[in-house]
């Protein structure tokens, strides 16, 4: 029998500050990849120099540089650059505990595509809120989910009937990626124990910064389109929308009505789901205060994607 060959692909810009321990954090895996490719798109701090003395160290290790490129674009030039049949991605702040290559190597028995679970180190209360609104991996459906090219691994023939990550859109390249494989057939497999850690440092701006960057590509890529929580969320916009001209037009009290019907709503699933996941209180309030927040960046993201669908072909 064949013996596979494993590529490692990753795209980096300006990551100065995680990329050594991100690095050393492949190099100690109990199995090796056969190949570390990295894709750098233009960096402007010290992460070519870091690249440069691994590379020196570590003929395993193989830097591609493409100024400019989209994180799709560095992993598609990445894949096409690999020798291996079969591709594991990550991002690069991600640390792996060390049979992280072993465990998911081991699930491509009777699997195309094979994935573990992802966790972050929180530090802020922000982030600590930001947990619980991650996958319950004790639920999660192989044949639906939608693996982040963190803790994701692939055979190459996955990548090759796809078509690549899309390169039209700027984020989102993941979900586009995982659900045309699903529609393809292919075979995905859970390993719970293949874990991957990650730093969220987020604030209150990247975050909704980022909320709504995500959902804007999918808008632009029409993803949401089959997805239950964007016309759940969709739903309780009209359903807003409508309190508010009804209020306004027949009666001011149904305003109030639904104001304290949207603050039930937000204890509920804002505040207390956050703290059945963690037990913590202050994440209860801290979702009741973010949740909202998200919600709008999440809606006006997809409305803002699927406007800018309609004259352009590439976002």
């Amino acid at each position: 029998m064949k013996k596979d060959v494993i590529s490692f692909v990753t795209t980096v810009f300006n990551e100065e500050k995680h990329l050594s321990a991100f690095l050393d954090s492949i190099l100690s895996q109990t199995v090796m990849p056969d190949e570390i490719i990295i894709v750098d798109g233009g960096s402007t701090d010290s992460t070519l120099k870091i690249l440069n003395n691994y590379q020196k160290k570590f003929e395993i290790i193989k830097v591609h540089v493409v100024p400019g490129c989209k994180i799709s674009e560095g992993r598609n030039f990445g894949v096409k650059k690999s020798i291996g049949n079969i591709i594991f991605t990550a991002d690069s702040g991600t640390l792996f505990e060390r049979r992280w290559v072993s465990k998911l190597m081991n699930g491509f028995e009777n699997a195309d595509v094979v994935f573990g679970k992802y966790a972050p180190k929180p530090k802020s209360l922000l982030e600590k809120f930001l947990v619980s609104r991650l996958p319950n991996w004790d639920k999660v459906n192989e044949n639906k989910f939608l693996p982040s090219n963190r803790q994701c691994a692939f055979r190459k023939i996955v990548w090759e009937n796809v078509g690549g990550w899309p390169n039209f859109i700027k984020r989102a390249d993941d979900n586009w990626f995982h659900e045309k494989a699903h529609s393809l057939k292919f075979r995905y497999k859970f390993v719970k124990d293949a874990e991957v850690y990650w730093k969220y440092e987020r604030n209150l701006k990247s975050l909704l910064k980022l909320s709504f960057l995500d959902s804007k590509s999918e808008g632009f890529a029409h993803l949401f389109i089959g997805r239950k929580i964007y016309f759940a969320e969709f739903f309780l916009l009209a359903v807003i929308m409508f309190l508010i001209a009804t209020g306004i037009l027949v009666n001011i009290k149904i305003l109030l009505y639904g104001l304290i019907l949207g603050i039930l709503g937000d204890i509920l699933l804002g505040g207390l789901i956050p703290y059945r996941k963690t037990g913590n209180i202050e994440v209860f309030f801290m979702g009741i205060l973010l949740t909202p927040l998200i919600y709008f960046a999440h809606v006006f993201g997809v409305l803002a994607g699927i406007f800018q669908r309609a004259w352009r072909r590439s976002e």
